[in-house]
């Protein structure tokens, strides 16, 4: 006997066709999902974004000086060693169709202070007791020394001369007149000329002239006189450059 199948192949037909219609609608469902996400673009209106840069720089640190009136003038002393600081700086950048139209700094922020670096100086004035009384003075010069006077073997110029007797500064040759290198000694500056040897100290003095064989650490002292010239030779001499 012969048994119908009729009820099964029923039941398989009505699961297939459950199966292809969810699928239908799962499809359908989705692509309605993708679609409400999905922007909307507008190639009329520009694309506007905002974007954020953030930039690190150093910051400089400051220098301070801290005057010393227990040490003399010339002193000078780091106290504390300086440092840079670091900061950083939030830019808003604002872009339409990719291309940046405006920048703006939002924020600035040290992170790392700087550090001052402290310089100790002193101001205290040299001071010397010699044979003419006490000086300060501001700076100390060993030198070599010569001695001239008003005759054509010194100066290279005869009474009649325009120039005769005139120093470099213009004034007129007189004791206490010296003649210096400038690039050593300005012209102008006040002086107390003392000797090494022991002898006599030839003073206070003013650098006021110049002369062809007169550079760097050499001094020509004025003196009135030939003998004078004569006896002075050449020597060592400590020179003062008063305050």
């Amino acid at each position: 006997m012969i048994r119908k199948r009729y009820p099964f192949f029923i039941l398989a037909v009505l699961i297939m066709s459950f199966i292809v219609v969810y699928y239908n609608n799962e499809e359908k469902f989705n692509t309605l999902a993708e679609a409400k996400v999905r922007p909307v673009v507008d190639p009329e209106v520009p694309l506007r974004e905002v974007k954020y840069d953030i930039d690190r720089i150093g910051v400089e640190h400051d220098i301070k000086i801290l005057y010393n009136d227990k040490q003399y003038v010339g002193y000078e002393q780091v106290v504390q060693r300086g440092s840079d600081g670091m900061k950083k700086s939030v830019y808003q950048e604002c872009y339409v169709d990719g291309t940046m139209v405006s920048k703006s700094l939002e924020e600035e922020i040290v992170y790392i202070d700087p550090v001052d670096e402290v310089i100790e100086v002193g101001t205290k004035e040299y001071e010397v007791v010699a044979s003419r009384g006490s000086f300060r003075y501001v700076s100390e010069l060993d030198m070599v020394a010569t001695a001239y006077d008003l005759s054509y073997e010194s100066t290279g110029k005869y009474p009649g001369d325009p120039d005769y007797g005139i120093t470099a500064s213009g004034t007129k040759a007189q004791p206490g007149t010296v003649s210096v290198d400038p690039s050593v000694i300005p012209l102008g500056s006040k002086l107390y000329v003392a000797s090494t040897d022991g002898s006599p100290d030839y003073g206070y003095a003013t650098a006021l002239d110049t002369g062809g064989a007169i550079k760097g650490k050499r001094i020509d002292l004025f003196i009135g006189d030939a003998v004078g010239v004569s006896n002075f030779g050449i020597r060592q001499v400590k020179v003062y450059i008063l305050e």
